[in-house]
């Protein structure tokens, strides 16, 4: 039993990777009544795009008086900020009680992290008697924890890319399969504007169990932190570009759940919706960005909003080893002055020396890094910190609190 909340989040976090299977869950689900099932829910998979997805549409249906959980990952705070209610963490009693009271499950079975996350929010958002939950898959899809869930209102694809291939496949057809793998018998899928090949994937395994795939509208760019869509014209709260795709794909969903997306209501939960750790402002003068960005497509997607920020652009960057972490270099370098690899502690972090190859640009020490790229940023540059959300959680507190001398 767990009297204090450091030791049961230290205990819950050691417990990656058990590797029993998809199966083995499910059924432990089942044991204990499939509250996942209790509520309605939408479920969210895609390479890019989807914490933000959820998070707007979060924000849509509370603006429109539902009671809503928000279940995403990893964290970028605190391990609780993962479950949400009405955008609230989940208290430090309430996952403490309910984690004391599945232990002897969670130890029976030997379950993961993510398998006790994925139990303790389906618990509370039960008890809770929560209107809808926005759930966020993990990895992949069709045998990813919260792919218990049996009979969601909507699911969406957002984007597939070339990520997790060691465990997803290693083409986009293979990978969208994965994804598609959330889709349930006759029921209605979202999908954002997929390559080709993933798209005909996720049309097959649609298909074949009689679910209706819905493109996602196309939305017109009308100019910085705006858009149109559906004729209702919408403004996005940050500069990043590709936010707008998200936000659109997002509007859609609440569309095809019986929301009026046209109302003052709507347009003032989209304009104020933020997803931190994704292109935000965490210091001025320098301008100090954080951005979560892990695969080419998303480094290719924050090069691209990079272009308006202020000059000289000085980059901290460092990703896990299971990413193209040398690639998604390569794609920063080409969109600032200058790229400075450093590393952080996490057993699944790479190192700086093997993402520089032969730049000669490191700061082993992340905190270093940052105070480097600040000094050579001047007052009127820009840093960005990027690569992994694993960085961005270590990196946004510590520039928040200005516990490195500014310049």
């Amino acid at each position: 039993m767990f009297s204090n909340i450091e030791d049961a989040v230290e205990w819950v976090t050691s417990r990656r990777n058990r590797n029993h299977g998809f199966e083995h869950f499910q059924q432990v689900m089942e044991a204990e009544g499939n509250p996942q099932d209790t509520f309605r829910s939408v479920h969210i998979a895609g390479t890019n795009g989807k914490g933000s997805t959820a998070r707007y549409l979060n924000d849509i249906l509370m603006a429109n008086g539902y009671k809503t959980g928000l279940y995403t990952s990893p964290h970028l705070e605190n391990h609780r900020d993962r479950i949400r209610i009405n955008d609230q963490w989940i208290p430090e009693s309430v996952f403490l009680n309910y984690l004391n009271q599945d232990l002897n499950v969670i130890e029976t079975e030997d379950l993961s992290m993510f398998e006790i996350d994925t139990l303790i929010a389906s618990q509370w958002y039960r008890d809770e008697q929560i209107d809808v939950a926005v759930i966020e898959t993990g990895l992949g899809g069709r045998l990813d924890s919260t792919n218990t869930l049996h009979h969601p209102q909507l699911e969406i694809i957002t984007t597939i890319g070339m990520d997790h291939m060691d465990r997803l496949g290693n083409t986009l057809g293979a990978i969208a399969t994965e994804k598609a793998g959330i889709i349930k018998p006759k029921s209605r899928v979202l999908i954002g504007h997929l390559a080709e090949e993933a798209r005909q994937a996720v049309q097959t395994k649609a298909s074949a169990i009689q679910a209706e795939v819905i493109p996602a509208e196309t939305y017109e760019d009308t100019g910085k932190r705006q858009m149109k869509l559906m004729d209702h014209l919408y403004e996005v709260s940050t500069a990043a570009g590709y936010q707008k795709e998200d936000a659109a794909i997002a509007l859609q969903a609440a569309s095809l759940l019986g929301i009026d997306i046209g109302t003052e209501e709507v347009f003032r939960a989209v304009r104020n919706s933020m997803w931190p750790g994704r292109f935000e402002t965490v210091h001025e003068h320098p301008l100090v960005l954080v951005d979560g960005a892990h695969n080419p497509e998303a480094m290719t997607a924050l090069a691209a909003s990079l272009q308006e920020m202020p000059h000289p652009i000085i980059a901290v960057f460092s990703a896990l080893k299971d990413k193209q972490g040398q690639t998604i270099r390569r794609i920063l370098e080409g969109a600032c002055d200058r790229v400075i690899v450093t590393q952080f502690e996490n057993e699944r972090a790479d190192t700086a020396a093997h993402l520089a190859e032969q730049d000669p640009d490191i700061e082993p020490d992340w905190q270093k890094a940052i105070y480097t790229a600040e000094a050579l940023a001047g007052t009127d540059g820009t840093v960005i910190i990027t690569g992994s959300l694993y960085l961005v959680s270590l990196a946004r507190p510590y520039v928040k609190k200005q516990e490195f001398m500014h310049v």
